[in-house]
């Protein structure tokens, strides 16, 4: 126990004075003569120490009466359990840091309001309960360099009503690094921090190697819950096909994920293209399974292209769209590299691509360049000598970044054991001179589909009086196989792109592929799937680096404007910015964009120079919220207790309520009513003892 005016004290020595008085009332006495005293003696005696037990019950009751009074003027007080360790007499005053979560989430309703109105209204009375002189830090999920400040007690509640959602979503351990950071400049002072929030599981729950927050500073997490409603996000998309190219049909893929405990069925959904609506549907959920649907359409003309698909989920809506941006061509770039460009095998390549009305555009080279590579879709070599490390190199690095390469055996050729290495691929393996054909290929891969219209079950597939005896790497996928159960083409992965393998040689002395039926569907399906388009989106706050497949003349007049073919539902009305200048890095064939520290909100921004515009990317609201699920305030502090955190509490206050229980987690329980209650018990108990004893 504590009293706030322990001086007082000095009192209780007062009490001594009634109690010589009550002493020395005791020894005074007269005598009465009496003529016969023979019957009165032993009734004399009984009568004065009754009397003598009568007055020290009196005594003690005014004893506890004063004394109870005096300490009341003290006033005693049981201190918080979480006592600031720099609380003490020498402190310089109180610094408390205020931090108001003001993400998505706490657009939500509770039980006295939008989480969000709630949490300001109560920082409001938390930054009232103290003294004008001492020091406040307001903090919100923005991390906003104007909040690396103390503000005083008018300044702190100007900047608490100003403060609206924010874009961002912060975990629990980054709040608490964010508020430490700033109270370390008032160590002289007693300091507090009250963490205004939803606990929501997904940004509060505890790492097991998470360190303690600063012992020294009494943390007080002030609850904001809100009413259960189950919610629906768009999560992601993705093309079946790799490629876009201009007047194709496409199928564009979309994962829903939920927390809905029930089914839910005939879901709206709709998908714009700049900001025209080209698809529409609905779809079912099935609790605890992600849904994923399909929208199709019809690529338009070539160019830069904005997305978004949108559904209908009240109340939560942050969530319900997906901005993306992607490129639609009309060209795809073929690239043979060859020691002959007038060889037969360069030749009929160049053939097939020329029937396809002017969508492919092949050119023949005997030398390579890291430009004519980074500007390729489709890389065929045949007939190609070793190279060295550095042409391996920009292989893999055009594979890595969505390109396709196609190899073409020759016989009696040294293979490039560089480049296979550098694509992961073995590549040893000796020429077989038997005649084999090939038996069967796989239809149902992804290569194939839609291939053929109709398959036939008895059909003259390619030949080959010579074999490359290669075996393939586990993770090459078998395309086609021969009778003899040897690959003839194979297929593998590589990052965003991939690289194909013939085990046969097109000349025409080893094999009839340049001559088969087959040939031209497969070189044809290797171009339309040979470079993989990406799709540029990703969430604020998350996606801080935009890597671009360009060569960008003049970088330094780069600026990332905003769209201005925004369609359907807008994040923020508000906003007024509409261009940026973001930190661009170059490299061979690619430019990076670091999209951290900008200040933007879900939609679709260009990125354009003063002559054209090079990409397009879709920015959307941070995902890490959708799922709302939320830590009850005793569950969470249970989860605090298991951590050992003591000097962390959780406080579930209302708004009228809030300002008693601050005052008690800071100044401590005052105990003076107590006291005042006492000393009127006492003295009602003498009022009563001397009525009594009188009567």
């Amino acid at each position: 126990m504590e009293f706030v005016h322990p001086e007082i004290l000095w009192g209780l020595s007062a009490l001594a004075i009634p109690i010589i008085i009550h002493l020395l009332h005791f020894r005074r006495f007269r005598r009465v003569a009496f003529s016969q005293v023979a019957f009165l003696n032993e009734v004399q005696k009984d009568t004065r120490a009754t009397q003598r037990i009568r007055h020290w019950w009196i005594l003690i009751a005014r004893l506890l009466a004063f004394a109870a009074i005096i300490l009341a003027f003290a006033q005693p007080q049981l201190p918080p359990e979480n006592a600031s360790a720099a609380a003490s007499e020498e402190s310089d005053g109180h610094a408390i840091a205020l931090y108001i979560d003001n993400s998505h989430s706490m657009e939500a309703q509770g039980e006295e309001g939008q989480l969000l109105q709630v949490a300001r209204n109560k920082a409001a009375l938390v930054v009232e309960q103290f003294n004008a002189t001492d020091r406040f830090q307001i903090l919100t999920c923005d991390f906003s360099g104007k909040d690396q400040k103390f503000l005083t007690q008018e300044q702190a509640l100007e900047r608490i009503e100003s403060i609206r959602t924010s874009q961002q979503a912060r975990g629990i351990s980054e709040v608490f690094g964010r508020v430490q950071n700033q109270l370390t400049k008032a160590l002289d002072s007693k300091r507090s921090a009250y963490l205004f929030t939803d606990l929501q599981q997904s940004t509060h729950a505890f790492d097991d190697e998470m360190s303690a927050p600063d012992t020294t500073v009494a943390w007080h997490f002030i609850a904001e819950l809100a009413e259960g409603s189950p919610n629906i996000w768009v999560d992601s998309i993705w093309f079946d096909e790799p490629m876009r190219i201009a007047q194709r049909s496409a199928a564009l893929r979309v994962r829903m994920k939920h927390n809905s405990n029930t089914a839910v069925s005939g879901v709206p959904m709709n998908l714009s293209i700049n900001g025209a609506r080209v698809a529409i549907g609905t779809f079912n959920l099935v609790p605890g399974i992600d849904t994923d649907t399909v929208l199709r359409f019809t690529h338009g003309l070539a160019g830069l292209k904005e997305g978004m698909v949108s559904i209908d989920d009240a109340p939560i809506r942050f969530d319900d769209d997906w901005h993306f941006g992607y490129e639609v061509t009309d060209k795809v770039r073929v690239t043979v590299l060859t020691e002959t460009v007038n060889s037969e095998t360069a030749s009929s390549i160049k053939r097939v691509f020329e029937t396809s009305n002017g969508l492919y555009e092949v050119e023949t080279s005997t030398n390579w360049t890291p430009e004519l590579i980074a500007k390729s879709h489709l890389l065929i070599l045949c007939n190609w000598n070793e190279q060295g490390s550095g042409f391996a190199q920009e292989i893999a690095d055009f594979t890595e970044n969505g390109g396709s390469i196609a190899y073409l055996p020759s016989v009696g050729k040294k293979v490039d054991s560089d480049l296979f290495n550098a694509l992961g691929l073995p590549h040893a393996g000796n020429w077989l001179e038997t005649e084999d054909r090939v038996r069967s290929i796989q239809l149902n891969h992804p290569f194939f589909r839609n291939m053929f219209a109709e398959f036939p079950e008895r059909i003259d597939l390619p030949r080959a009086s010579q074999i490359w005896n290669r075996t393939p790497s586990d993770a090459e996928e078998v395309l086609a196989v021969t009778e003899l159960g040897r690959p003839f083409l194979s297929n593998l992965k590589i990052d965003r792109g991939q690289a194909f393998v013939f085990h046969v040689s097109a000349e025409t002395e080893s094999s009839n592929l340049t001559r088969h039926a087959l040939w031209v569907p497969l070189l044809l399906r290797m171009a339309e799937r040979a470079y993989a388009t990406p799709i540029n989106a990703g969430e604020i706050g998350s996606f801080r680096r935009w890597s671009i497949a360009a060569d960008v003349p003049r970088v330094a007049e780069l600026k990332l404007t905003l769209s201005g073919n925004q369609s359907g539902k807008q994040t923020e009305p508000n906003q007024t910015l509409s261009e940026w200048l973001p930190e661009v890095r170059q490299a061979p064939g690619q430019i990076q964009v670091l999209l951290e520290g900008l200040s933007v909100f879900p939609g679709h921004y260009v990125l354009r120079d003063l002559t054209q515009s090079w990409a397009v990317i879709g920015l959307n609201q941070d995902r890490k919220e959708s799922n709302h699920d939320a830590y009850l305030s005793a569950e969470y502090q249970a989860l605090i207790l298991n951590k050992g955190w003591n000097h962390v509490k959780v406080l579930r206050a209302t708004t009228s309520s809030l300002p008693q229980i601050i005052e008690q987690s800071e100044q401590g329980v005052p105990f003076w009513k107590a006291f005042i209650i006492f000393a009127l018990i006492a003295l009602a108990i003498e009022t009563i003892l001397l009525r009594t004893w009188k009567a």
